[in-house]
């Protein structure tokens, strides 16, 4: 069985696990035109993200693994109505949780204004006390629940919207509320800050807009650490801009993989509005996640489904096509 993985440092892991009967291919370049070449007769395919023109090209395509959670960058109309894609959801929501967790924090206790002003004197502006105050989570999956448990250890309230609520979710976590997208302004009304977990799909795209923007207090903050099309582009900037709401901390980007050449040869910026030029708005270049702790999990299941496929088994962690996560 032939396998292209994109990563050239993965490859090199999967190769230290896999048999040898296993082929493992890899790009030199990484352009476009090499992985539809390097993909005609491979059956997976490992990758971060991948080209209509590399999906196209690899017609004996079974398995498309993503190496992350989120798939919005993955080619679904270019794949054969037989092929599974899947992903390594779930694997370890711990670092992007801190993640997500700091940055509520720096926004209340204004950590970057404060550096940014030290040497012209202290900031006068007050930061916000969490005990008492409401987070409202958009999506209670593998990592908004672990971003909720640690909310409340700040006494935070926590308001939380899933796809398909679970009153047994609701109880054991002990939430103070738990809906679905349609409650989305009631939480967005009474939520001080909002943590953005939910997967970007047709469905979740924009679901923040003027109108959802409108609904929140302007003492109100919003923390994304998902995908960045979730929000709406131009009314979040235009709020911040214009203190209705009081600040947002970004970990992603309009422009997805604006700081890739391969994907971005124009080197365009990774929004249309500059929000890192606004003091009420802490921007992350989509590295939030990142830590000193290595976990192989995402790994194993990579090697499961490689595995799995060449005996002719489903893989875990299937995507649902149609609704893309």
């Amino acid at each position: 069985m032939k396998i292209l993985v994109v990563s050239k440092n993965l490859a090199d892991r999967l190769r230290e696990r896999l048999s040898d009967d296993i082929e493992i291919i890899k790009p030199i370049t990484g352009t476009d035109d090499e992985l539809a070449e390097l993909a005609r007769d491979v059956e997976v395919i490992v990758s971060t993200r991948l080209s209509p023109s590399v999906a196209e090209a690899a017609s004996n395509l079974r398995l498309l693994q993503k190496t992350g959670a989120g798939v919005d960058d993955m080619p679904f109309e270019a794949l054969k109505q037989d092929t599974w894609i899947a992903n390594t959801s779930g694997s370890n929501p711990l670092p992007l949780a801190e993640g997500a967790v700091a940055l509520v924090l720096s926004l209340a206790k204004r950590v970057v204004q404060r550096n940014n002003s030290f040497r012209s004197g202290p900031d006068g502006v007050p930061g916000v006390l969490l005990s008492g105050k409401t987070a409202g989570i958009i999506g209670l999956g593998s990592i908004g629940r672990e971003v909720a448990k640690r909310l409340m250890s700040f006494d935070m309230k926590i308001m939380g919207l899933k796809r398909h609520p679970d009153p047994e979710l609701k109880k054991s976590m002990r939430l103070d509320f738990l809906g679905t997208p349609h409650d989305l302004k009631n939480l967005l009304s009474k939520s001080d800050f909002v943590i953005v977990t939910v997967p970007l799909t047709p469905e979740t795209r924009g679901m923040i807009g003027e109108e959802e923007i409108a609904a929140m207090k302007s003492s109100s903050f919003i923390v994304n650490v998902a995908r960045a099309a979730i929000i709406q582009e131009e009314p979040l900037y235009r709020a911040l801009k214009e203190a209705r709401i009081a600040g947002a901390a970004l970990d992603v980007w309009w422009r997805p993989h604006w700081w890739d050449p391969l994907w971005n040869p124009a080197g365009e910026s990774p929004s249309s509005y500059p929000f890192w030029e606004l003091p009420n708005v802490i921007s992350t270049p989509h590295n939030i996640v990142s830590t000193d702790y290595r976990s192989d999990v995402s790994l194993d299941i990579i090697i499961e489904n490689i595995i799995r496929v060449k005996n002719g088994e489903a893989p875990i962690n299937l995507v649902d096509k149609e609704l893309q996560y």
